[in-house]
């Protein structure tokens, strides 16, 4: 861990800031070490890489892959071109192709969650210029380790930044990168929504994020195609988590990559839920507003006074809502002065 970040990572249970003690410094690095938040939660720093996993003892299902993702980066080289070759796609181009998505330049400051052995992460490292951050999380450190020689090349290019965590409980402050990224993990997360959220949490208002995954899609699950595939790996009938996405996610786009099998889901980062205009008026016989039509109801009348009152708007030429208004008015305050 660098010494310029001793006061940037935020407790990942609660956010708070980190005091580092017991520290041991070379140069600019911090090679070993604690991390102290507020509430006296302690994350060690071994080797120069900060541990922020939390909680302590992950979920059932979240240790159960980073068992398996320790073992599997002994001989990774061995699996990561399957997916490709099965399915027809050059990996360069596709991750390429992801990267692009994120829109960042030489100055931007990015973050990949789940990182792997840092495949993905050179694409995006070769954007960025000295003036950029580029910050990888992963929560098998084995992956990490590999990660980090995979990208040793840039070291001296890039301001590189690793830590250890889960994808669901992030350690960096608010509204910090321009851009955030993960590809082919997001199925095995225990929490998505979670996960989702906190990408959001921690990107800029503006800001872009992709994610991609495993996902047959819907209209290839019937065909042989599908069956053989989705047999062959069951993580492809994972759907695409549309309702998980945060309420502050704007201009979201999605498209099927490699031969339909996989998915990338991109989108902007807001602020809050959308707010239309409700206030605009809509010249129809019913009259009002969006917003009227939704706060404004009244209670309702029999159907014969219905019936009558569609007559009188047919009549008198006012939309429902201007002359209920008017009728409702001015019967109010009649009843106020008497």
């Amino acid at each position: 861990m660098k010494t310029k970040n001793k006061d940037f990572y935020r407790c990942p249970f609660d956010n708070s800031k980190l005091l580092l003690v017991d520290e041991e410094i070379k140069g600019s690095d911090v090679v070993q070490g604690k991390l102290v938040s507020e509430n006296n939660n302690e994350y060690t720093i071994n080797n120069g890489i900060p541990d922020f996993t939390w909680p302590k003892e992950l979920s059932e299902l979240d240790e159960h892959e980073r068992k398996i993702y320790e073992e599997l980066a002994k001989e990774y080289d061995k699996f990561a071109s399957i997916p490709f070759n099965t399915f027809k796609s050059n990996e360069y181009d596709v991750r390429e192709n992801i990267a692009e998505r994120l829109n960042i330049n030489e100055n931007s400051k990015v973050l990949e969650i789940g990182c792997g052995d840092g495949r993905g992460a050179e694409h995006i490292a070769k954007r960025l210029g000295s003036s950029g951050e580029f910050y990888l999380q992963e929560l098998s450190p084995s992956f990490m380790r590999n990660a980090i020689k995979r990208l040793a090349k840039y070291e001296d290019k890039i301001d590189l930044n690793f830590s250890i965590a889960s994808a669901m409980h992030l350690s960096f402050p608010d509204n910090y990168f321009d851009a955030a990224h993960h590809f082919g993990g997001l199925s095995t997360f225990s929490d998505v929504e979670r996960c989702l959220k906190e990408m959001v949490r921690v990107v800029r208002p503006g800001g872009k994020i992709v994610v991609g995954d495993e996902s047959m899609g819907l209209w290839l699950r019937e065909t042989e195609f599908g069956k053989i595939m989705m047999n062959s790996n069951p993580l492809l009938k994972y759907e695409i988590p549309f309702s998980d996405l945060p309420k502050e996610v704007r201009n979201v786009k999605v498209e099927w990559i490699m031969m339909g099998a996989y998915f990338v889901l991109e989108f902007e980062v807001g602020e809050g839920e959308p707010v239309a205009n409700y206030h605009v008026p809509i010249p129809s016989k019913r009259g009002g507003n969006h917003w009227i039509r939704y706060y404004g109801n009244l209670e309702g009348v029999k159907d014969e006074t219905k019936e009558l009152a569609h007559k009188a708007i047919q009549k008198n030429g006012k939309s429902m809502h201007d002359w209920l208004d008017e009728l409702v008015k001015q019967a109010a305050l009649k009843e106020l002065e008497d």
